[in-house]
């Protein structure tokens, strides 16, 4: 069926007495046998009184069949359009000799004339000018006029941030009472919510946000909630924007986040940091070459050994997993332009992870945080699937390392004991179990029942 043709299949029918096709009654015509179906009435056929009779104008043929209860014995006409070809000119005489047939009392030729009238499903848009455009619409300029007379004031992003700007330097003036400390909080939700937008976060950065606001609440000592919602703030900024991080490089901000990093005590404010940290060297080559030295490396496994929750500690793991994975699929062959492959190569993470002992601390790290894991099935998960991403470069020293095998056992066979506990998470924990195994087999062959 071809959408875009249709044609139109007029049907006219009638109720009628004895007819013929064919002018006379001579005694040598054939008798129509009418039945509940439509049959064509032949040239010379005469018909019976009583019959329902149309006349089909694709064919240009007369047909008939007995009178359905439904049609009430009146005369009734119809159109429909089915898909085919466009309407034909069918010349069909009438029983006069000649005269047009008509449908309804309207004559075919008015009754094609009417169908080129019934409108498609297409509409022609009003051409726009500057004049209809202005008339049609208004300018911001009397929407937000409108509304102030209404008493409800209209800002743009830019404006809401000039005013968040001013509200902060007020705020800190004050003294930190409950007050100020619950007007900053709201003051840092605005600013996050405008810096997800990545021109706002630009934005931000081009006003001074990070030297008026960022910097100076991470750097103040006595105040572990509001560093930690400037970290949020300077988390947000990076995520995912290429500008934002090289406006922060900029303003070594990349060595002031290390420092904050190094500084936090707290599973929140960590947490906020590494989410900073996080979103600026994920897949940005330059910022890992500064930031990801023999210092950068021993302030993130210093994370391992603070005391904060372990989700906290699995992240420090997902992120040198994260940025090992992205260098691996810069330099491999045919995957990157020359340049993105250099720049990767530039920073030399393989050999800098292999220089502070990676492998080393990860291992320990794993090992001593077994009993911590058990229960918590999705830092399981992703645990190991960090550990996968860097099977490669930490095979050798975890193939040889008993307590890095002791674990993944003591895991696989924990999961497989609970697998029931809970119908919801069977399968889940059949998954985390199938990546254990995978694990254990690509670093020491097939896994044994016994611990």
């Amino acid at each position: 069926m071809e959408p875009s043709v249709w044609k139109v299949v007029i049907v006219l029918s009638l109720v009628v007495g004895p007819i013929s096709t064919k002018a006379g009654t001579g005694s040598n015509e054939s008798k129509f046998v009418a039945t509940h179906e439509w049959q064509e009435i032949k040239e010379g056929e005469a018909i019976p009184q009583g019959l329902h009779v149309r006349i089909n104008l694709t064919t240009g043929k007369k047909e008939a069949k007995l009178l359905d209860p439904d049609d009430g014995g009146a005369d009734s006409s119809s159109l429909s359009m089915v898909p085919g070809e466009k309407l034909k000119d069918h010349h069909v005489q009438g029983d006069s000799g000649g005269d047009p047939q008509t449908v309804a009392g309207m004559k075919l030729e008015a009754l094609r004339e009417a169908l080129k009238d019934i409108p498609a499903n297409t509409y022609e848009e009003e051409a726009d000018t500057d004049n209809t455009v202005r008339t049609r619409f208004k300018s911001y300029e009397q929407i937000k006029q409108e509304l102030k007379d209404a008493n409800v004031e209209l800002k743009s992003d830019s404006e809401i941030m000039t005013d968040l700007f001013s509200r902060f330097d007020q705020a800190l003036q004050k003294a930190a009472g409950t007050p100020e400390r619950q007007e900053l909080d709201v003051l840092f939700e605005d600013l996050e919510y405008l810096a997800h937008q990545i021109d706002n976060a630009l934005q931000f950065i081009d006003r001074g946000g990070v030297e008026k606001i960022i910097w100076p609440s991470i750097n103040r000592t006595d105040d572990t909630q509001m560093r930690t919602k400037a970290l949020k703030l300077l988390g947000t900024i990076v995520q995912n924007n290429p500008k934002a991080k090289v406006a922060l490089i900029e303003r070594n901000g990349g060595s002031n986040l290390l420092s904050a990093l190094g500084r936090a005590t707290t599973t929140d404010e960590i947490s906020a940091a590494l989410y900073a940290f996080g979103g600026l060297v994920r897949k940005f080559p330059f910022a890992q070459k500064q930031l990801l030295t023999p210092h950068g490396y021993s302030v993130l496994y210093g994370v391992w050994e603070k005391k904060v929750e372990l989700k906290v500690k699995v992240k420090v793991l997902q992120l040198i997993a994260d940025v090992l994975v992205d260098y691996g699929n810069a330099v491999a062959a045919g995957q990157s332009d020359s340049t993105t492959v250099e720049q990767y190569r530039s920073t030399k993470l393989p050999d800098g992870l292999e220089r502070t002992e990676f492998c080393k601390h990860a291992g320990t790290f794993f090992h001593q945080q077994k009993a911590a894991l058990i229960p918590e099935d999705n830092l399981t998960d992703e645990t190991v699937k960090a550990l996968q991403a860097c099977k490669q470069l930490c095979h050798e020293t975890w193939s040889q390392c008993p307590l890095f095998r002791h674990t993944l056992l003591v895991l696989r066979n924990n999961l497989d004991h609970r697998l029931d506990d809970d119908g919801e998470l069977v399968e889940y924990r059949r998954e985390i179990k199938s990546s254990i195994d995978g694990l254990l087999v690509d670093l020491y062959g097939q896994p044994k029942d016994e611990l």
